[in-house]
């Protein structure tokens, strides 16, 4: 371990730091503030000549700010704002490489003379008009940004004794989340006799008293805690997991608690995916009043640096760039991107490309009025047993950038969206803990079995798919989390098989509601076909005998090509991470074929005559899953725009939805009712007539007319008002007694 530099040494660092020149501070971002422009040419050369002022350079070197500019400017607007000074590593290393070694060794210490040294560039004017206006002091953090990972960051379950009290960068999911709170950090009591005052640091988790009166000649023991004179700090406390997708096969994912305090609180919510920064430290355990020798860990923290968080390790490097830029020009990019997708499974390729549009996805948009247009895209697969929509489900989530899995049948509505719980987290307290559908936000969530879920949980995820947002209103908590994720789910029939001549939704036990969210649901049936029956068989067979041969150690160059996908899964992860920044805009050509398809399929519907089934081929609803399709297709194949065959690909993809899962019929999947059916629910004029109709020459008797109508869920006292107006009408007539015909056939 390198020796620590004396106080006095990093004192003097540190304000030399601060004063240099040279480095230009930055936002929480790690964005640099602007330089300022030269006043004389406003960063401008006129004619070619220089400028007398800035020599040519276009800046002014005199009013380029330093971060002890950037600590007035902070303190100017305390305590709004922010309440931190973020530094780069980068700077600390260029200005001394000693400072930055000091920093990983003793991080508290190094921090703490830093905080000295910022009180020194707050003006006296501002430290005033603080204790003034908010009886407080300014006091500033310095948070480190952009610290290297490959230097110290950890995963959770690698912590061990080694990074006790030492510096470490962790990175995870926030998991659960407590108010913030005021601790005390330094106390301040007064004796009871004599009222004699002194002031104790306080521990981090229990309370200090002083032992015995600090004025002369006083003896007193008793003190009373002013706690309005006391000096505390905001605290929020946070529960880390590891990302699911990092997870080794099997295993189950580790937590970590972490402290953040003063200007790092209320940095991080549940379900925001954050870099941690901080030093390793204990806390001790106890069995009832005794102290254990085991300890639990904590880390606290300095530093929150949510944008290296968020680059999840797929930020490709220029190598990467020009493989995905090399794949992206490939003609053939849609079917190597589809048969990429669980290769071992024979077959699916509707399925497979649904998936691959929904891994893209379409683009979110906020309007002026603020109304939010989702652009995830939500598959669902219905199918018989055994047809791998499970191994469909886990692959799509392990090619995501942010893949979590979960399964219907044992999880809870608090489990997929977020809870209120009460636990030893938050020590007697509700806490706020984030589900699967949180936790997935910006990548795909993959829910199995959703048909096995309790009618009440599967309610919740009706605001997660369309609002794309998690309410939680419970135990005085009222939080909304963001749920911006895609949902790919998979569901069985209620019976063994499924039937395409029944209704859709009599067959699957999910409401009609949570089916009209999906863009695209399809149906996998097992269906006997001796070609296909012949070719699967090939495939699973050859599957099996190459995890033989690698299991046995012989030579599989040949079994492991023919089953290696056409993309690698780290390649095709960082070329859907890359896609998904695009923002692709809608052409006018792209936007007039989505408007003559939408507007050709409606205008069939008003086109059929009254005798003719009537079926709606597609809703308002569709047509926004048009718009998404068109923008994941022109991602997939990084365009910045949509054109119109992407809106051709789009169009395909729903015509073979609508006409093979829905038979060109929306009503029928989410009413379960056939457009005959529907018409005559709707006009029991008509259904009276068509009995009657059926009835021949002889004509039909009132009483069997009246029994048909209770039949068809019409109450007879309706039935009876209805068969007297239409007779009044002249609508039928009575050619024998107690017979009645149709006036017109």
């Amino acid at each position: 371990m390198p020796r620590d530099i004396p106080n006095e040494e990093l004192v003097e660092l540190w304000r030399s730091f601060f004063q240099d020149t040279r480095f230009r501070p930055v936002d929480i971002n790690g964005v640099r503030v602007p330089v300022p422009r030269c006043s004389a040419c406003n960063g401008s050369s006129d004619g070619g000549r220089k400028c007398p002022v800035c020599g040519g350079s276009g800046i002014d070197l005199d009013r380029v700010p330093t971060y002890g500019d950037q600590i007035e400017s902070v303190a100017q607007v305390y305590p709004k704002g922010d309440k931190a000074v973020f530094i780069t590593w980068e700077d600390v290393t260029d200005f001394h490489p000693r400072l930055s070694n000091n920093l990983l060794w003793n991080l508290e210490n190094t921090l703490k003379a830093a905080r000295e040294v910022v009180k020194e560039f707050i003006s006296d004017e501002a430290q005033e008009r603080v204790r003034e206006e908010h009886r407080t002091e300014i006091t500033l953090d310095v948070a480190p940004l952009e610290i290297p990972d490959q230097l110290y960051q950890e995963e959770i379950r690698d912590l061990r004794k080694e990074h006790l009290y030492r510096m470490v960068k962790v990175r995870g999911l926030v998991r659960k989340s407590l108010p913030v709170r005021p601790r005390m950090e330094v106390g301040l009591f007064e004796c009871n006799w004599e009222r004699h005052r002194q002031r104790v640091i306080q521990g981090f988790f229990t309370l200090r008293e002083p032992n015995k009166c600090i004025g002369e000649g006083c003896k007193c023991t008793e003190f009373q805690l002013r706690e309005e004179q006391s000096q505390f700090i905001d605290s929020h406390k946070l529960e880390l997991q590891e990302f699911p997708e990092d997870l080794p096969p099997g295993a189950q994912p580790e937590r970590l608690t972490i402290f953040a305090e003063s200007s790092l609180a209320a940095q991080a919510r549940p379900g925001d995916r954050i870099a941690v920064v901080g030093v390793m430290r204990t806390r001790t355990q106890y069995t009832g009043r005794r102290a254990r020798t085991e300890f639990d860990i904590y880390l606290y923290a300095h530093s929150i640096d949510e944008r290296e968080a968020e680059a999840e390790n797929l930020v490709p490097t220029e190598e990467d760039m020009e493989q995905i830029l090399e794949l992206s020009r490939h003609p053939d990019l849609r079917e190597r991107i589809i048969n990429s997708i669980a290769p071992s499974i024979y077959g699916m390729k509707w399925q497979k490309e649904a998936i691959a549009m929904q891994l893209f996805g379409g683009v979110d948009k906020h309007l002026p009025d603020g109304t939010r247009i989702r652009g995830d895209i939500h598959v669902l697969m219905m199918g018989d047993p055994g047809v791998a929509k499970s191994q469909l489900l886990r692959a799509a989530a392990r090619l995501a950038p942010r893949g979590v899995m979960a399964t219907g049948k044992s999880s809870s509505a608090a489990g997929l969206t977020a809870a209120a719980v009460r636990d030893e987290f938050g020590e007697g307290r509700w806490t706020l803990e984030a589900g699967t559908l949180v936790l997935a936000s910006g990548g795909l969530a993959c829910i199995d079995e959703i048909d096995k879920m309790d009618e009440n949980d599967r309610s919740a995820i009706h605001e997660a798919m369309e609002q794309q947002t998690v309410t939680i209103a419970k135990a005085g908590i009222n939080a909304q989390l963001h749920a911006k994720c895609s949902l790919l789910a998979a569901a069985n029939p209620k019976g063994s098989r499924f039937d395409k001549t029944r209704p859709l939704p009599g067959q699957v036990n999910m409401p009609v509601t949570l089916l009209s969210r999906f863009d695209i649901f399809f149906i996998i049936q097992d269906t006997p076909d001796p070609k296909r029956d012949a070719e699967l068989a090939t495939r699973i067979l050859e599957s099996h005998r190459a995890g033989e041969l690698i299991g046995s150690g012989a030579d599989t160059e040949l079994e492991e090509r023919e089953l290696q996908p056409a993309i690698s899964r780290e390649l095709l992860r960082l070329y859907v991470g890359y896609a998904r920044k695009l923002r692709p805009v809608m052409t006018s050509q792209a936007q007039q074929k989505l408007k003559d398809h939408y507007t050709s399929m409606r205008r069939s519907y008003q086109q059929r005559s009254e005798e003719e089934e009537q079926v709606f081929p597609i809703t308002p609803r569709q047509l926004e899953s048009l718009i998404r399709l068109a923008e994941a297709d022109a991602r997939m194949h990084l365009s910045h725009t949509v054109g119109p065959e992407n809106a051709d690909r789009a169009i395909e993809m729903l015509t073979l939805f609508l006409t093979i899962t829905l038979h060109g019929d929306i009503d029928m999947a989410f009413t379960g009712l056939t457009a005959k059916q529907r018409h005559q629910k709707e006009d029991p004029r008509r259904l009276m007539a068509r009995f009657i109709r059926k009835s021949g020459d002889e004509g039909a008797d009132k009483l069997e007319i009246l029994d048909y109508m209770e039949e068809q869920s019409v109450s007879r006292t309706k039935a009876e008002k209805l068969f007297e107006k239409m007779k009044t009408e002249g609508s039928f007539f009575e050619p024998r007694v107690g017979r009645w015909r149709l006036v017109r056939e």
